[in-house]
């Protein structure tokens, strides 16, 4: 296993093959691309009161396997809220692009009736070794190595590719060898795979992929297992979304959305 999804070299992030796709083993998968994203902008924040809220993040395409930069911007500052842009260039062409909102934490009395609730889930105790490609039966995978391959995965109700599933998930790899990745980074880095736990079929080999992935935080996770409760929906048009609750041991965490098209999955026939 690789130590992390990227190494970092002067202003360069070099992909390992633990950010492949399982799409194409040329391109990365979206997960280590937003988990970055979160990094750099993250990195870029110069008031350590602000947690991030949001992150949005658009594939703009397919991301390379190839040294990457990230040029981030700060759009608006503030001791309450800063808003912050970023780039992901391989070579001169940009290849994603994000905005996060950071918003600054308090302690406040909340009545029971504005509580998100406990949490239904109980985070796995033994140790799992599955990653989530075993743990799903995912064997039409172009490129064996990846984000799917490194992830660790333990199904509370199994992913069928009907358009839903529940899952524990884990990275047991930093996004940036030699950087502790801070827990809204990592929740960054597993939330694109609310289109994988939540996967709709479609028919004929068919199946989906997301062109974007919005994070929504509410507070930190705990613990080093996330959950995703994910539904995916599409109409006759065929634009579709992946709406995935993010959950920790202590109750829910954040919300992700994703926009879903269809695309022949990998290894299929016709």
């Amino acid at each position: 296993m690789d130590k992390a999804l990227f190494q970092r070299d002067g202003d360069f992030f070099v992909p390992t093959p633990s950010s492949r796709s399982p799409w194409s083993p040329q391109h990365l998968h979206g997960g280590p691309v937003v988990g970055l994203m979160a990094h750099a902008m993250e990195k870029a924040t110069n008031n350590e009161r602000l947690n991030l809220a949001r992150l949005t993040v658009d594939l703009l395409r397919p991301v390379p396997d190839a040294p990457l930069t990230v040029n981030t911007r700060l759009v608006r500052g503030g001791s309450r809220l800063q808003i912050l842009e970023a780039s992901l260039l391989a070579g001169d062409t940009k290849v994603a692009r994000a905005s996060a909102l950071f918003l600054e934490t308090s302690e406040q009395e909340v009545p029971d009736y504005g509580h998100f609730g406990p949490s239904e889930h109980r985070p796995p105790v033994e140790p799992v070794e599955q990653n989530i490609s075993e743990a799903a039966g995912w064997t039409n995978q172009y490129s064996p190595e990846g984000l799917h391959s490194t992830a660790k995965a333990k199904l509370i109700d199994g992913v069928k590719a009907k358009g839903q599933g529940i899952a524990w998930m884990r990275l047991p790899v930093p996004v940036v060898e030699d950087v502790e990745a801070s827990p809204d980074v990592m929740a960054a880095a597993l939330c694109d795979f609310g289109n994988g736990v939540g996967q709709l079929s479609l028919g004929g080999g068919v199946g989906c992929i997301n062109a974007d992935a919005t994070l929504y935080l509410h507070r930190r996770p705990v613990g080093e297992w996330l959950g995703l409760d994910a539904r995916s929906r599409m109409q006759d048009s065929g634009i579709g979304l992946v709406e995935t609750t993010l959950f920790d041991g202590q109750g829910p965490v954040g919300k992700v959305l994703q926009a879903i098209i269809p695309m022949r999955m990998p290894g299929a026939e016709g």
